[in-house]
């Protein structure tokens, strides 16, 4: 096992390697007063801004007052968005020139041109102010002395998931040293798996949910964080990459790139800068990366990179999407976002009219130099229309080559009059493509025409696969089930099936819709009446309500009690309408305290709807809620994020491209979808949130996956056959590929439990069930599981993992065979945790937690007096050959009981408790050795709080002082001047840095402690405790 000592070792080789030094000043544990490294800040902010300062021939004292608000500025400003606003782009300032009057001047923290001119430094466990105790992580990184990075070390090999300890290591650090985090950017983890994150401020102390875990890979794809951390591309990070964002439950998130965007963005902007500085000829290119990767944000950041490059070059970017609701998205993704330069020229384009006014002010700029049409505009292909090009025709085309075309959703046709506009007025842009769903083959030559360069073997600039998605934790896989076995859906003959193949796969002939707005090919009568034949048996009532009492039965399975929600995708709009009538009947019938506010209706209604059953439903809900439909789609959508209810949306063709929600795990089809309709659909379901392992597509067509694979392995549907092969491997994966992963590890859970506990699993669960005395049955089956190593670090990961399987794979026909066995494992889960953690919630059905208390016989330790370990009680244990009692019913009580507490003797025993409980796990100690330390922590705990209950302050704090000081192998000499300088320090309302000094030289002279500098632990002494 690799110990965290080693890992530090390895750490600071490696940033070595990497281009940081040492902060030899701040040697020692020594608190950094503001969080900063003043000295060398001061020094750096002369240096960078050096030849400012020479052009204008400031005078030193100028020099000095200027870095020193600056200085100043950064350590009053709490705001971390202002903070990084000042790191991205410096600040002004006016300098007084007497009669030669006011003069601004830019100054910056950080060289961003030139990497070389900033000071890299790190300082191994920095000291930071905190509340209730001061914070050390083990390694924090400085620019210019300004932090921007911690690292937390954990040991890489070991049973359980390290960095996870690391990341609610830097959680505690946010809480106890917020000002820290108004600096700090981004937090590192080095343990079993090397992981990075946003960090925050957390000055409220509440807790961040959700937080985005991610990995960095190198071009080889192999996992490396410290390519992260190279100074020249940390600092390309902090310019370009970082931006501050507002969710939609009006949340401050942070935005950090994943290394797969990273590296796309990068490769985009190396031809940007090709094309514009070296003459390069290539000046396009088509980016796919699987749908839930971040390609919003991609667009975003080479929007910025390339809008903050060339800003002296009046850059124009247009974001190009073909969709209403990606209008919308693109909105609502850009309006909140902070700290991005581009957002100064940002405006959406509402008319023909404004795009042909846009495009004839870039033309005139190429004739004045007094027009600067610098701008980033967002504007739907469909107004790229002819009369654009004939208006522009009149005036000459745009030569201008700083010109930077975004498509969005690159894998619709490329080859109709929008596209052909937009190339004819700006022939010299540059145009790139991003998809999540991969180009057809009867796409191909127009869109990797558009975007690539396919006589030279490009058809993609780059590209993110989804198996590698999901094994980078981007993405969670989806698991399909099909109806058909219910009597819900279609049953086609083979030539019906070879039909529907082609109508729907193979045929690229796309219907109009109400929400689509590209130009569209005609589409022939014949073709229509062919395609009608399978669309009009899901849109018969008999078919919905089918469906929908197949629904309303498994639905609390398919979401997990509803700690996910769900959403059903119709034929038609009629059909929504039907399916909301028949859910609001049946699911009644399966599901306790149903409300019929659980379900909502998103669909796009007519101004003067013709059909009856819509225009009824129109006119009832906004009687009912008294609003307007538009705005009840778009409350209802908001509260699916962000609220309890809606848990269910029933759409037809809203929401299946661009919604983003994280608690959407199930997609009830019920539409027949072609096939990139069908990929976007489903990849609704596949973004990862706490506990959700797997999206679930329920086909209720009953036809659909299963012959779009068909379409896959028979005709090659994309142009890419590593494309191909990746949807059939990794897209849809069956329920019962699940379920043979449950029963695999249940066989490896029963091998496991029996090797401990020496039962078998099923008799475990029946004697349960009979025996009188099964308290102390299932205590003692806990006990054992708990004191050994393969059953702490194993067996108890392993049964939350099958739980956590069974639960997610919904309402399998298989699962009713193992009821009673998920039941057992559930009961023993929750006592176990309740045993270990008792703090934390598990959560249980009524059913089971009746069953759970029946069994119990521990609770949560309130009071340390409860717990009595007499030598009677240990004598008794012995001589039946079960100590390990001793330890499961005292060490883990106890452990939980100091967790949460400040007193630095509790810290000292927690630490040395949790310790002794490792090595007992490990057998790294005998359990008599074990039992009698266990005993005098125990009675080390109940002293101290009966002298906590009769001292004053002073006594309690010498207390703590003293116990710390023999712990580090020190003795105190002259106890009562302490006392007496303790004393006197408290009397004070307000301490300053002349009576910490004070007390500092009374500590220096009364302390005997070898191995230690008396300066930097009186030091600690202070901060620390007193």
């Amino acid at each position: 096992m690799r110990l965290e000592s080693i890992t530090h070792k390895e750490i600071e080789r490696k940033l070595k390697e990497l281009g940081w030094t040492f902060c030899a000043n701040y040697k020692g544990k020594i608190l950094i007063e503001d969080y900063l490294l003043k000295d060398i800040l001061k020094e750096k902010l002369k240096e960078i801004n050096r030849q400012t300062f020479e052009t204008y021939n400031l005078k030193t004292e100028q020099i000095t007052k200027i870095v020193d608000n600056n200085i100043n500025k950064l350590i009053t400003i709490k705001d971390p968005v202002e903070v990084l606003d000042l790191l991205k782009k410096g600040t002004l300032v006016e300098v007084d020139r007497g009669r030669k009057g006011n003069l601004t001047l830019h100054i910056k923290f950080f060289d961003y041109e030139n990497s070389q001119n900033n000071h890299f430094c790190y300082i191994y466990e920095a000291k930071f102010k905190g509340q209730p105790e001061n914070i050390e992580p083990d390694f924090t990184l400085f620019i210019n002395g300004i932090p921007v990075v911690v690292i937390e070390a954990k040991k890489e090999v070991s049973e359980v998931e390290t960095h996870k300890e690391g990341i609610t290591q830097v959680e505690r650090y946010e809480r106890e040293a917020p000002e820290l985090f108004k600096y700090v950017q981004l937090a590192v983890v080095v343990a079993d798996e090397d992981v990075y994150f946003a960090t925050y401020p957390n000055y409220e102390m509440g807790l961040r949910k959700n937080r985005k875990i991610n990995i960095w890979k190198d071009e080889n794809g192999n996992s490396n964080i410290w390519e992260l951390l190279t100074p020249r591309i940390l600092l390309d990070v902090i310019e370009n990459f970082i931006f501050f964002n507002v969710d939609r439950a009006g949340n401050l998130t942070k935005v950090i790139p994943r290394y797969m965007q990273y590296k796309a963005v990068k490769k985009a902007f190396e031809r940007v800068k090709s094309y514009l500085e070296e003459s390069g000829e290539k000046n396009r290119g088509l980016i796919w990366h699987w749908q839930g990767s971040g390609k919003t944000y991609e667009i975003l950041y080479l929007t910025e990179n390339f809008y903050k490059h060339y800003r002296s070059r009046n850059p124009i970017v247009f974001i190009v999407i073909d969709r209403k609701e990606l209008e919308e998205q693109f909105e609502k993704d850009i309006e909140p976002l902070k700290n991005a330069e581009f957002k100064e020229g940002y405006k959406k384009i509402e008319s023909v009219e404004a795009l042909k006014e846009i495009l004839i002010k870039i033309k005139e700029s190429e004739e004045k130099a007094q027009i600067t049409p610098k701008g980033v505009y967002l504007v739907m292909a469909h107004k790229f229309r002819k009369e654009v090009a004939q208006e522009l025709e009149k005036i000459g085309i745009i030569q201008k080559r700083e010109v930077l075309i975004l498509r969005d959703e690159a894998h619709r046709t490329e080859s109709g009059i929008f596209a052909s506009v937009r190339k004819f007025v700006m022939p010299n842009a540059i145009a790139f493509g991003f998809t999540g769903t991969p180009v057809h083959k009867k796409e191909s030559i127009s869109t990797f025409k558009e975007y690539g360069y396919p006589s030279e073997g490009e058809f993609y600039l780059d590209k993110y696969f989804i198996e590698q998605s999901i094994k980078d934790g981007f993405t969670l896989p989806l698991m399909w089930r099909v109806a058909l076995s219910e009597g819900v859906g279609l049953t086609l003959s083979e030539k019906q099936i070879e039909e529907l193949i082609r109508n729907y796969f193979l045929d690229r002939t796309l219907e109009r819709d109400e929400e689509e707005t590209e130009e569209l090919p005609e589409i022939s009568e014949e073709e229509v009446k062919r395609k009608l034949i399978f669309s009009d048996l899901l849109q018969a009532e008999d078919f919905i309500k089918k469906a929908s009492e197949y629904i309303a039965k498994r639905i609390l399975e398919d979401t997990e009690n509803f700690t996910f929600k769900a959403m059903i995708i119709a034929q038609d709009r009629k059909s929504t309408i039907l399916f909301k009538k028949y859910l609001d009947k049946f699911i009644p019938q399966y599901v306790k305290n149903y409300n019929p506010e659980w379900s909502q209706v998103i669909i796009t209604y007519q101004h003067n709807e013709k059909i009856d059953i819509i225009r009824e439903y129109k006119e009832e809900i906004e009687r009912k809620y008294k609003k307007n439909v538009e705005d009840l789609n778009k409350e209802w959508v908001g509260k699916f994020v962000t609220s309890e209810n809606p848990k269910i949306l029933i759409v037809n063709k809203k929401l299946l491209t661009g919604f983003d929600a994280p608690v959407l795990k199930v997609i009830y089809v019920a539409q027949l979808l072609k096939d990139a309709l069908l990929l976007q659909a489903s990849a609704r379901a596949n973004r990862p949130t706490i506990g959700k392992q797997y999206g679930l597509i329920v086909d209720l067509c009953g036809v659909l996956i299963e012959n779009y694979k068909k379409a896959i392995r028979k005709y090659n549907l994309y142009e890419d056959e590593t494309i191909n092969e990746d949807i059939l491997k990794n897209l849809f994966i069956e329920s019962s590929k699940i379920w043979d992963t449950f029963l695999k590890k249940l066989k490896q859970f029963e091998e496991l439990f029996k090797k401990i506990t020496g039962l078998e699993i099923e008799t475990f669960i029946q004697t349960l069930k009979e025996i009188q005395e099964v308290k102390e049955f299932f205590s003692d089956v806990i006990n054992k599981i708990i004191t050994t190593e393969n059953g702490f670090y194993k067996l108890y990961p392993l049964l939350k993992e099958l739980i956590k399987l069974y639960e997610s794979i919904g309402a399998y026909s298989e699962k009713v065979k193992y009821d009673s066995i998920y039941k057992g494992l559930k009961i023993l889960y929750a006592g176990i945790s309740k045993k270990i953690k008792p703090k934390q919630t598990v959560k249980i059905s009524q059913e089971l937690e009746a069953e759970l208390l029946k069994r119990l016989t521990f609770k949560e330790i309130k009071d340390i007096a409860e717990l009595e370990l007499s030598e009677e009680v240990i004598e008794n244990f012995r001589k039946n050959g079960r100590l390990y009692v001793v330890v499961a019913d005292f060490i883990f009580p106890v452990i939980n009981y100091l967790e949460d507490k400040r007193d630095p003797i509790y810290k000292v025993i927690y630490k040395r408790l949790v310790k002794l409980k490792n090595d007992y796990l490990s057998r790294k100690k005998v359990v008599e050795e074990v039992v009698k330390l266990l005993k005098i922590s125990i009675e080390e705990i109940k002293n101290y709080e009966i002298y906590k209950r009769g001292s004053k302050p002073e006594d309690l704090i010498f207390k703590n002082i003293e116990f710390f000081v023999k712990t580090q192998g020190g003795v105190l000499v002259d106890k009562e001047s302490v006392k007496e300088s303790l004393k006197e320090f408290l009397k004070r309302k307000l301490i300053t840095e002349e009576m910490k000094d004070r007390l500092k030289e009374v500590f220096i002279i009364s302390l005997d402690i070898k191995n230690k500098n008396v300066e930097t632990f009186s030091d600690t002494i202070i901060n620390d405790i007193v």
